[in-house]
């Protein structure tokens, strides 16, 4: 219910009483005053409402189960029950509006949907100081009164968005009723990476590969030929044939398969318009896209004339069209993969978002109807704490003015790391225009009860901190730029004084509990981010075991505090792979010969001549040559936001003799993503990797001893990813295998421990 109306009267100090006149008495002294309606053929969500309705109102009273007394003058009318033709045609603008009337005699909920009547139970009961904050009987707010009663009203609710979807919920009864009880649903925006399903590889490639897209002179199934005739009556009969099975589905994914690979065939490159989308660092397909959808569309208009089509604005079809208008039954949603995920629109530090305001501009105006899909987790980041409140307190009300049909958020909503943020996104996206502030003073006294005041300042510091970052790379790369050694002691400042309020006082104790897990899962990953970053990968492994427990600990709590998707999955495929590497190659016998500094001179090469003009030559004077950080700052973070290209790199080291004789390895914990290596002149090898996969080389034939040597890289990064990367981008070392035989100078594991240390 949005707070600005709000008309509770319950016996809660606090709360402004209304007289008894203007009031109606649900519940006295545990014995029900009222009896309830249900149409002769009740609808599953309708018999949900009331037995909601039973539980929550006896919850409400104080007691296991309500009484019936002998006199029931009140009726709660439910669903097709609820007589009342004048609000419900007003409910009726909105598949999910619901009124509810309040009177001596009578209470009608019913909605336009048997979902929506669902909701107008769970508004009813929100007046009455209900709350659903997260997932489960932990989420749960609702106070004992002795004597329950509501204030006479005839009101209608309609959603400002009529779809209100939080993609990558954790799939479980815990969440799909914290859905419900949170009014989120609504027509589901269907997933539009769709071109494998309308025109099936398994199906044509073989007989027919000239469907599918040519790249490189070579046909591949990862997109499709749209510019074949035969390619649009596939998909457009693979949408009838669909729509025909099951008729209750009119909205179908029109868009293409996600990742690159689209078509270079004569045909297909003669419908771009040569618009270059700096973004993605591609021409822009979008012009050839919407004539491929929109005669998809004609031909399926045909036989169902009712058929809506549904694709992203993403990857290099986000920006709009210059010369194809899309069908009016096309409805695109905003999903700027491309742009900063840390920051909200209208962010001075980000002017990226403010592009993305102008996309939704740019999209409004020739489409009727608008999602957004945005991000609200910096995407493959492994479900770190990061507070986005203040982002979408601007962004939700901005879609709103600005036409947005609906949402379809992408979000891993772990409870544990993002506080208050899921119910925060649910309430705004059912009624905009409500004031944040007070959402948030309620959230914060009702969840953290004498906890509240450190835990709102834990919460909002997060949200702050940001905010404000001046980076905007993708994952975790920027963490310990926003949580740096003074915020992450503030931190645990709140945490320690919340737990010593709440101390043995439930629920509020395990809330502020899953809280200081969450900054454990925290100061996991940094203590392990900075040893690998110096090179101590035994405490570095050691943190990463940590992280691991806590991750899992989040996993398994129930309900389900991080989606499987999330957390120890996106640990293990991000960051596990280089600290396990890197700990078993300076462990057991092995030896970490060199470690690279952070800074490294390089050189841009937009115009890939570096090879020709030999910057990988030992004669080269490099001096006059930049410096630039590898592993603590994205390129992104050092002014190369939007650079695609060759960098070349270069370092010069001396190494003893003593190494002389073993074997040497030069080992990178992340490049992304193609790169040469050279040293002393020679060419070693090259690799393709995406940043985040350790690559290895063997450099002993190269390397000399008592001299300097020089280690070049060429780095190719060619292709736009979501992280915002870019050349090397974790920690080198060189490295030497145990002998087979042990050697007197072999330490044991303590003391590679001190030594690296």
């Amino acid at each position: 219910m949005p707070l600005r109306t709000l008309l509770v009267l319950v016996t809660i100090p606090g709360l402004a009483a209304l007289s008894a006149a203007e009031s109606v008495v649900l519940v006295d002294g545990g014995v029900a005053q009222f009896q309830f309606a249900l149409p002769d053929q009740p609808d599953e969500m309708e018999i949900k409402a009331l037995e909601e309705l039973e539980v929550y109102l006896a919850r409400l009273a104080g007691v296991e189960a309500l009484e019936r007394g002998p006199e029931t003058p009140l009726t709660i009318e439910i669903g097709a029950a609820a007589d009342n033709d004048a609000l419900r045609e007003r409910a009726a603008a909105d598949p999910s509006g619901f009124f509810i009337e309040v009177t001596p005699a009578v209470i009608r909920l019913a909605g336009a949907t048997p979902t929506a009547t669902l909701y107008a139970a769970y508004e009813l009961l929100e007046r009455l100081g209900c709350r659903w904050f997260m997932p489960g009987e932990i989420g749960e707010v609702v106070p004992r009164v002795g004597r329950v009663q509501i204030a006479t009203t005839a009101e209608v609710e309609l959603p400002d968005f009529t779809g209100r979807i939080l993609q990558a919920l954790p799939r479980e009864e815990a969440s799909d009723e914290w859905a419900l009880r949170n009014k989120l649903g609504g027509p589901h925006y269907p997933g539009s990476h769709s071109w494998a399903r309308l025109v099936r590889e398994d199906e044509y490639f073989e007989t027919h590969p000239e469907y599918f897209s040519l790249v490189d002179g070579e046909r591949t199934p990862k997109q499709l030929c749209t510019s074949n005739p035969e390619v649009i009556r596939i998909a457009a009969q693979s949408i009838i044939d669909r729509h025909a099975a099951d008729p209750s589905v009119n909205w179908y994914g029109i868009g293409p398969n996600d990742g690159a690979g689209y078509c270079e065939c004569p045909d297909c490159l003669a419908q771009d318009t040569g618009d270059w989308d700096p973004f993605a660092n591609r021409i822009s397909i979008t012009d050839r896209f919407l004539r491929f959808a929109n005669a998809v569309a004609e031909q399926v208009h045909e036989v169902y004339p009712e058929i809506k089509f549904a694709f992203y604005v993403y990857s290099n079809h986000m920006r709009p069209p210059l010369e194809v208008m899309p069908d009016p039954s096309m409805i695109p949603a905003i999903a700027p993969i491309h742009l900063c995920r840390l920051h909200g629109m209208a962010n001075p530090v980000c002017p990226e978002r403010n592009y993305h305001q102008a996309l939704i501009r740019d999209w409004t105006r020739i489409c009727p109807e608008v999602y957004h899909r945005g991000y609200s987790y910096n995407l493959a980041g492994p479900n770190l704490p990061l507070n986005y409140v203040s982002r979408w307190a601007y962004e939700i009300p901005y879609c709103k003015r600005a036409g947005i049909t609906g949402f379809r958020i992408e979000t891993q909503m772990s409870w544990a790391n993002y506080g208050p943020l899921g119910y925060v996104l649910a309430q705004l996206m059912w009624d905009a225009d409500q004031d944040v502030q007070l959402l948030l003073e309620d959230y914060y006294d009702k969840f953290y009860g004498p906890a509240a005041n450190p835990m709102q300042e834990y919460w909002t510091r997060m949200d702050r901190e940001r905010r404000d970052a001046p980076c905007h790379t993708g994952n975790a790369v920027n963490i310990p730029d926003i949580y740096t050694p003074p915020v992450m002691k503030y931190l645990a400042e709140r945490i320690a004084l919340a737990s010593k309020r709440a101390a043995d006082t439930q629920p509020y104790a395990e809330r502020v509990h899953i809280a200081a897990q969450s900054l454990a899962y925290l100061d996991a990953f940094l203590t392990m981010r900075a040893a690998a970053e110096s090179f101590n990968f035994i405490e570095a492994k050691r943190a990463l075991d940590g992280m691991r427990a806590v991750g899992q600990w989040m996993h398994d709590y129930q309900p389900r505090l991080v989606g499987a998707g999330g957390g120890v999955a996106r640990i293990d495929r991000f960051w596990a792979s280089e600290v396990e590497q890197a700990h078993e190659r300076t462990t057991g016998g092995n030896s970490l010969v060199y470690a690279f500094p952070d800074e490294w001179r390089v050189y841009l090469d937009p115009l890939d001549v570096g090879e020709d003009l030999e910057y990988f030559a030992r004669r080269l004077d490099d001096s006059s040559w930049q410096t630039l950080r590898t592993y603590s700052a994205s390129w992104s973070d050092q002014g190369l936001r939007y650079y695609k290209g060759v960098m070349w790199y270069r370092h010069s080291l001396t190494l003893e003799p003593r190494w002389a004789g073993r074997r040497l390895m030069l080992w990178f914990g992340g490049i992304d993503e193609d790169a040469k290596v050279w040293v002393n002149d020679t060419y070693i090898g090259e690799f393709d990797t995406n940043g985040w996969q350790p690559v290895e080389i063997d450099i002993t034939h190269a390397i000399r001893y008592e001299r300097e040597n020089l280690v070049c890289v060429k780095v190719t990064n060619a292709v736009v990813n979501e992280l915002g990367c870019g050349g090397i981008t974790r920690p080198v070392m060189i490295w030497s295998p145990a002998r087979e035989q042990p050697q007197a100078d072999e330490q044991p594991e303590e003391q590679q421990a001190e030594q690296q240390e």
